[in-house]
Parts: C-alpha cells; sequence; structure tokens
C-alpha cells in the first residue's frame, strides 16, 4: 500500500474517533433520561450494566416489556429491589423509554 493511501486511511480514522468522541465525549456513559424515578433506577440499575441497555430497548419499551426486564432482574439476576422499587423503575422506564417518549420517537 502506497504511504499516501496509508496516511489518508489515518487521516479518515482518525476524523471519525474526533467526531465520536465529540458527540459522547471521550468514555462517556450515555445518561439515563429525565423524569420521577431517575435517581433509584440509576441507583439501582447502573451498578450492574450500561445504560445504553435502555436506549437499545426504548423503541419496543412497552409497559409489559419493562415489567417483564424488571422482574427478571429481581429473579433471574437477584437485582437487590423490594416491591415498591420495581414499581418505582417500571413507571420510570415505562415513560421515559416507552415507545411514546420523545426520544425513542426520534430514532425510529
Amino acid at each position: 500500500m502506497s504511504p499516501c493511501r496509508i496516511a489518508m486511511i489515518g487521516v479518515t480514522f482518525g476524523f471519525l474517533a474526533a467526531v465520536a468522541s465529540a458527540h459522547a465525549g471521550p468514555g462517556a456513559e450515555p445518561e439515563a433520561r429525565a423524569g420521577d424515578g431517575r435517581e433509584l433506577f440509576v441507583a439501582r440499575c447502573s451498578s450492574c450494566h450500561s445504560l445504553d441497555y435502555m436506549d437499545m430497548h426504548a423503541r419496543f419499551g412497552t409497559r409489559a416489556l419493562w415489567e417483564a426486564e424488571v422482574a427478571k432482574m429481581r429473579n433471574a439476576y437477584k437485582a437487590p429491589l423490594s416491591d415498591d422499587e420495581a414499581k418505582a423503575i417500571v413507571e420510570y422506564l415505562a415513560r421515559a423509554y416507552g415507545p411514546a417518549s420523545p426520544a425513542a420517537s426520534v430514532s425510529r
């Protein structure tokens, strides 16, 4: 491969890395969407997995999906959530990451 071509590939990768870094910030974790229950959700859920998990599912995030996901986290993975905390997190997820949420509508 010619030196010119190698340089062009390097410039291209550098540009793409700069764009990605500027968009998300270096090593940035996505932030949870605003709403009642956000603090509880972040405190309980982000200790085990990335918050981008919610964005991946927001398009399909019906209340039934979020109820099933929270139940799975409690039953299969033994997430330490009380019944009241689980209900509050489902409410938050259904509002903030449901198919009708503004961010989910934009990503369709």
